[in-house]
């Protein structure tokens, strides 16, 4: 048995690679045709353009207009500032309920209440409890204070008051 370079192709199968031949000339042959004539172009846009057409009415039957009412937020005014709330996805319930501040407005109080230092920040860990954060010698955060600021009551009676006057 010869391992040479010749080897490669007395191992092929002749009339595989013919078919592939012939197949590829057939592909050229196809692609070379005469092109079609222009009328029958146009009628081949204009069925194309109508069927296209028909599936935009029929998906237009299918799905029903969606209609979603605008709701207007109420516009309180913060409690620190005096300045409206104008997103109420910004407020945030004070201890008190219905007095509502702006989320900046209760980090820079509870900053300036604090006293933190410099390597310290003020952070909003989750349902209404904020916590002075300070990093330690291997980038870690730690709490130095938890401070809880919305009770989960004053918060439920944020979002009846929010749903009581929504317009």
């Amino acid at each position: 048995m010869n391992n040479g370079p010749e080897s490669k192709n007395t191992d092929k199968n002749p009339s595989r690679s013919a078919k592939r031949n012939e197949n590829r000339r057939k592909r050229r042959r196809q692609n070379k045709q005469a092109p079609k004539s222009l009328k029958a172009e146009v009628a081949n846009q204009q069925k194309a353009e109508q069927v296209q057409s028909e599936r935009k009415k029929r998906i237009d039957k299918q799905m029903a207009p969606i209609v979603v009412p605008r709701v207007q937020e109420p516009i309180p005014t913060c409690a620190i500032c005096g300045k409206p709330i104008d997103a109420i996805a910004q407020a945030i319930c004070g201890p008190e309920p219905e007095a509502f501040n702006h989320f900046d407005c209760v980090l820079r109080k509870i900053a300036d209440d604090e006293r933190i230092l410099p390597t310290q920040k003020v952070s909003y860990i989750g349902k209404g409890v904020f916590a002075i954060v300070e990093t330690d010698a291997e980038g870690h955060f730690v709490f130095v204070k938890r401070i809880p600021y919305e009770s989960p009551e004053v918060f439920q009676s944020m979002k009846r008051f929010v749903e009581d006057h929504k317009r």
